[in-house]
């Protein structure tokens, strides 16, 4: 769990340490999702755009238009039925006199509102604002000074998108260093809405503010986040406004009027797309406003998701850590539940970062999925070291696929176990020639290794000449005792060919006597700092002493403590060690030891 709550923490900790670099993430991991999940809206869009487009600008002439131009595109509209009408253009420069008295006269005839541009000017006069109780616009953008219009007939309202990607229109901003109410002016968008429904004076609330007829919501940092629509804001032609082709579109709507031929109009990325001129920025404020639905961050945003991101990447480290697969896949679960949960919240018009608690759990558990396939990686060369060549085919991996606290756990176990000596082996060592001695041990040990692994046994220890092994543990299988006395048969054929061998002959070796028992032991790795894993216990001992008890009987092969049809019965002994006497078999009638 350590490398998954390691990784959590630190995305967390740089989450929290780079809100730059941070915000620019959830910004935009919200926007994609805003794209997918598009706003709420009502059926028909109250805004209509009025563009100036490059077809328009070969009709009529290059950018800018002179001031008449514009003033008979806005007694066009005016006939039309506009509700109001918001000017996205910059008219900050003072034009013919003429032409500038006919535009004032054409915006005094309607609910006009003219764009503003930030500058070192005062605050022209404009909306009046009213506040009730104490609402905090500390965090409300504020600009050193404003470039105001230079054309009158109608109040002005800031403009300014700010930031690299246009994500947000100001709803209020606040221009020179006024408190309170002093030096407040609405956005573009909302100073439209607020023409429209004639609303003089904006109304402060703590969390709100009013128009009219109208309450919106008020973020704290007085910017409306937008959200695009399923369908985009309708879009009509500035020279066919001008021909008077525009037709009842426009009856009741608030008209936006700007320029989106790229010769005239910067366009920049937005949540829109790559290239957006400012006019449909503009355009979609004024339908979001219109539709009341203004998302807001809930306060202290930051560290709570924050934190909610830190809970769910340990959690998906702890369920990796225990059950890696389903952990994964349950984190992938989880960070997918996050993003639909965040999309239902977007819907309601609240602002959930998508974007770090999903990354937290699925960093959790990629980086915990790692560590646990590294961990899984030393524990297989671990228990290869410790069980290379004594195990049976399929058990490691049997063993490596159980929780690592049930894995060679110390325990009581019923086990078969078979107990070998090679008779006469300390005179032949004494006598024998070193190299050959050991060449030829090592060729008989590994034929009784192989009989125990073939037939699914474990090698517990290798003694000099004598060789323990164990049927039913670490891992218990079908039919324990049955393996123990194949494995029996086995060695003892086995032994009994090896004999003949030339080298085997040469160096008189004897005969090999074998113990099977059956019965209780316990198992577990012992050994202090070299832990083995071991058995312990009356069976093991007894197999001991069966194969000495042979020498006494005549047989290679004895067996106490399981029934089968093939064992011959030769009496009770006491064996040494062991409280009671024990009833001994042979495995075959016909085995006298030679």
């Amino acid at each position: 769990m350590k490398a998954g709550a390691l990784a959590t923490a630190l995305l967390v900790g740089l989450a929290l340490l780079a809100p730059r670099t941070t915000d620019e993430l959830r910004e935009s991991a919200t926007d994609a999702l805003m794209r997918a999940v598009p706003r709420p809206q009502l059926e028909a869009a109250p805004v209509l755009a009025v563009a100036i487009t490059e077809a328009d600008l070969a009709r009529h002439g290059p950018w800018p238009w002179p001031r008449v131009r514009v003033a008979g595109l806005v007694s066009a509209l005016t006939e039309a039925g506009a509700a109001a009408i918001a000017i996205d253009i910059a008219l900050v420069t003072p034009g013919v006199a003429e032409e500038d008295a006919e535009l004032s006269a054409a915006l005094g005839r309607t609910q006009a509102v003219l764009a503003m541009f930030g500058g070192d000017r005062p605050t022209p006069p404009g909306f009046g604002f009213a506040a009730l109780g104490t609402p905090d616009l500390a965090r409300v953008m504020r600009l050193p000074g404003a470039e105001p219009p230079a054309v009158a007939g109608a109040p002005a309202a800031l403009a300014v998108l700010p930031g690299r990607v246009m994500r947000a229109a100001p709803m209020l901003a606040r221009i020179g260093e006024g408190t309170e109410t002093e030096g407040l002016v609405p956005g573009l968008a909302l100073a439209a809405l607020a023409r429209a429904v004639r609303a003089e004076t904006i109304l402060l609330r703590p969390d709100t503010l009013q128009l009219g007829p109208i309450a919106l919501d008020l973020p704290v940092d007085g910017m409306l986040r937008l959200h695009p629509a399923r369908a985009p804001i309708p879009t009509v032609a500035a020279g066919l406004v001008l021909d008077g082709g525009v037709g009842t579109a426009v009856r009741g709507r608030i008209a936006v009027i700007g320029v989106s031929a790229p010769e005239a109009a910067p366009l920049r990325p937005s949540v829109f797309g790559p290239f957006t001129p400012s006019l449909r920025v503009q355009a979609e404020a004024v339908a979001q406003l219109a539709d009341g639905f203004v998302p807001r961050r809930i306060p202290g945003h930051r560290f709570a998701e924050a934190a909610i991101a830190l809970l769910l990447g340990l959690a998906a480290a702890f369920t990796v850590r225990r059950r890696p697969f389903p952990g994964l896949v349950l984190a992938v679960v989880i960070a997918l539940a996050w993003v639909g949960g965040a999309a239902l919240v977007l819907r309601a018009g609240h602002l959930v970062d998508p974007a770090l608690p999903a990354g937290a759990v699925l960093l959790a558990g990629f980086v915990q999925a790692g560590a646990e396939a590294r961990r899984l990686v030393r524990e297989r060369a671990a228990l290869l070291a410790r069980f290379a060549q004594r195990l049976p085919t399929g058990v490691a991996a049997r063993l490596l696929a159980m929780p690592e606290e049930e894995r060679l756990r110390p325990e009581r176990r019923r086990v078969a176990v078979v107990m070998t000596d090679l008779a006469g082996f300390s005179a032949m060592v004494r006598r024998g020639d070193p190299a050959a001695v050991v060449a030829t041990l090592n060729a008989y040990l590994g034929g009784v290794e192989r009989a125990v692994i073939d037939r699914g046994g474990t090698l517990e220890r290798l003694i000099g000449d004598s060789v323990l092994a164990v049927f039913g543990a670490p891992l218990a299988q079908e039919d324990d005792d049955r393996r123990a006395l194949d494995a029996a048969r086995a060695i003892d054929a086995f032994a009994e060919e090896f004999r003949s061998r030339p080298e085997a002959l040469a160096l008189g070796w004897g005969e090999t006597r074998i113990g099977v028992t059956a019965g209780e032991v316990m198992v577990g790795e012992i050994g202090g700092s070299r832990l083995t894993w071991s058995v312990c216990g009356d069976a093991a001992n007894a197999a001991a002493r069966l194969q000495e008890l042979g020498k006494q009987v005549g047989r290679r092969v004895l067996v106490a403590g399981i029934e089968d049809p093939s064992l011959e019965p030769l009496g009770h002994f006491a064996l040494r060690g062991v409280a009671e006497d024990v009833a001994v078999f042979g495995l075959w009638s016909d085995q006298p030891s030679r």
